[in-house]
């Protein structure tokens, strides 16, 4: 495919946009006030000063601009009245999370980003003339990028990752594609030296390896009343927390819990956070079935001494989990999900367990499992009895646990050190552009 071909489908889809968001704003999905935005028209004056422009579509790739805009924010840039951010995002979820950090005096402005049709992006960069842009993870619209690249703004790729569906796609049928947009790009950073790898193949010019501005995420906060009840009824237990559950690993947990009952073993609680609270009575059904209590939190309730399942099916307690628990199970990693971020754990200083299913956070495992602060599960026949062995084996294991815990945090600060190298080359790119542009 060739960047004509991709206009050329491009000059057909924009006539059906309007019956498109038209059926996502009736679910919910678009808001209605700034449908505009997705036609690169804002409402919003662009303020004077300078503007570095980060982009992430999902609430995934928000975090990551929120990381790194405030690692920059800490590295002086945003703390005069005429330095901003220009976020944008694809989904209300990732909008309501930037605007909140806005709330909270994060020097910014939040725009729905345009559908990559060329006339769209380019009302979009008149509009805004950002000083530099930046790409967070996975996130590669072809115009939004090249029409920017040949704008003369620095443009670069942060966090930079291909899944493995998506490099299939850039390296086979989107080759000539990728090779145009990628070869204009100033930098890309990319999180492992074999993403990197991938970007250079793609003609990209100047490619680094650094890390995962997902592991210097916000450390989620905490709820001290919620810990202190918590911990009442976790006198003398180990806690695994199952973060981020999906079907599959729910009964991968019952597994568990029944050698737990056959080798005796009484004083460990599972405390399992799906990933989608809307399946909690599905794995409570489960649960029972398999001849298990559980207690909920939706419901006030807390684990009994001697129950061997906790669900926390309320949100924004992950945190206070994270606090309470022994050792984490970062879940979405024993079933073919790609794996969730194990940077909050790491955070908290907590020993993780992975499965090998973690395309989508390589480079964070891979950094925790080398600094001895996590193990992964290697794929094979036999994963499933390696995993549930492993885990009881580290949780029956209290010395090699509080050393994992202290190389996960280690680790955690690590990250932050290779973020703030990021932030600190970026802004000396805006910086030389400024002189340049001067001169």
């Amino acid at each position: 495919m060739s960047l004509i071909t991709y206009n050329f489908l491009w000059g057909i889809i924009k006539y059906f946009l309007p019956k498109y968001l038209e059926r996502r704003q009736k679910k919910g999905k678009e808001d209605s006030k700034r449908i505009n935005e997705r036609f690169g028209i804002s409402r919003k004056e662009r303020p004077e000063g300078t503007i570095i422009w980060l982009h992430g579509t999902s609430v995934g790739e928000s975090v990551a601009a929120l990381a790194l805009a405030n690692s920059m924010k800490q590295n002086g840039y945003g703390n005069n009245n005429n330095e901003f951010f220009l976020l944008t995002t694809n989904t209300l979820s990732a909008a309501k999370l930037i605007k909140d950090k806005i709330k909270k005096g994060l020097p910014a402005i939040h725009q729905y980003h345009p559908y990559d049709h060329p006339k769209f992006v380019n009302k979009f960069l008149n509009h805004w003339k950002p000083n530099m842009a930046v790409f967070l993870e996975s996130d590669f619209w072809p115009n939004l990028i090249y029409i920017t690249a040949k704008s003369n703004i620095p443009t670069i790729l942060a966090s930079s990752q291909m899944s493995n569906r998506s490099a299939r796609f850039w390296t086979g049928l989107g080759y000539f594609l990728g090779k145009k947009i990628f070869s204009q790009v100033t930098d890309v950073l990319a999180v492992d030296p074999k993403q990197a790898l991938l970007f250079k193949k793609l003609g990209a010019p100047n490619v680094k390896s650094l890390t995962s501005l997902k592991s210097i995420a916000e450390k989620p906060p905490i709820d001290k009343s919620y810990i202190r009840n918590l911990k009442k009824y976790l006198i003398r237990k180990k806690v695994l927390l199952a973060a981020s559950t999906h079907p599959g690993e729910e009964e991968l947990m019952i597994k568990l819990a029944d050698l737990l009952r056959k080798q005796a073993y009484d004083n460990i609680l599972i405390i399992i956070a799906p990933r989608h609270i809307k399946r909690s009575s599905i794995i409570q059904n489960r649960i029972k079935a398999a001849g298990f209590d559980i207690k909920s939190r939706s419901k006030g309730e807390f684990p009994y001494k001697n129950d061997t399942f906790y669900l926390s099916d309320t949100m924004g307690e992950m945190g206070s989990l994270m606090e309470v628990a022994d050792l984490v199970y970062v879940a979405g990693s024993m079933v073919p999900v790609g794996g969730h971020s194990p940077a909050e754990a790491s955070q908290f200083g907590k020993p993780v367990i992975m499965g090998p299913h973690t395309e989508k956070c390589d480079a964070q495992i891979k950094d925790l499992v080398w600094s001895g602060g996590a193990v992964q599960i290697e794929k094979s026949p036999d994963m499933t009895k390696y995993f549930l062995d492993t885990t009881i084996e580290l949780l029956s294991n209290k010395e090699r646990l509080e050393d994992m815990g202290k190389n996960s945090l280690i680790a955690s600060g690590y990250a932050q050190q290779r973020a703030d190298e990021a932030s600190i080359y970026l802004l000396d790119i805006l910086n030389k552009n400024k002189i340049e542009d001067v001169a």
